[in-house]
């Protein structure tokens, strides 16, 4: 707890289409551990604790303005752990701060391409392939978006889905992460 509450929030640098990004910690230590035995080792109940970090680094949102749009895994991903580590955190942040979360998705990744385990350039040349559901556009017109994702490494996921809401008609883009590679 003393290394989680001693890491630097990390605000610099967001990826392409997204205007502001808040990342709890870098990905490396102790915040690295946590969230992989939170995803990998299905220890779901560490959800509250991730989310309250990510929640505090988050700031109050705008009244009524933010919507949070979790970003999509693959599905095979969420089969094979039997649960949608995104998911989960995005309803304890949403639970903390207050930001509209929607009952249904938004967007929806197509294909089951794992970014884990891929290089930087492998990453960045074919980035997944998230679009915007039937009717998001409803939802998202004209709304600040706030992206969520457990970890950013390359940028490459969160700057397609802000495309995609974008796309879908968000007025403005900013991503929140658990962690960060540096």
């Amino acid at each position: 707890m003393r290394e989680l509450n001693r890491a630097p929030v990390l605000r610099e640098d967001p990826p392409e289409g997204v205007d502001r990004i808040v990342s709890c910690a870098d990905h490396e230590g102790v915040p690295r551990a946590l969230l992989a035995a939170f995803k990998f080792r299905r220890l779901t109940g560490l959800a509250p604790l991730i989310a309250g970090f990510m929640a505090d680094a988050a700031g109050p949102p705008r009244e009524g303005q933010t919507i949070m749009v979790p970003v999509p895994p693959a599905r095979i991903r969420t089969w094979l752990r039997g649960f949608d580590p995104v998911g989960l955190l995005a309803i304890e942040v949403a639970r903390s701060t207050g930001i509209t979360l929607p009952d249904d998705p938004l967007l929806y990744r197509r294909g089951q391409a794992r970014q884990r385990g891929r290089g930087r350039a492998g990453r960045l040349g074919d980035p997944p392939d998230i679009r915007p559901l039937e009717g998001a556009g409803r939802l998202l017109g004209g709304r600040e978006v706030l992206l969520l994702d457990d970890v950013m490494t390359t940028g490459a996921t969160l700057a397609t889905a802000a495309a995609s809401v974008r796309q879908a008609g968000a007025a403005s883009v900013s991503a929140l992460t658990f962690t960060r590679r540096l």
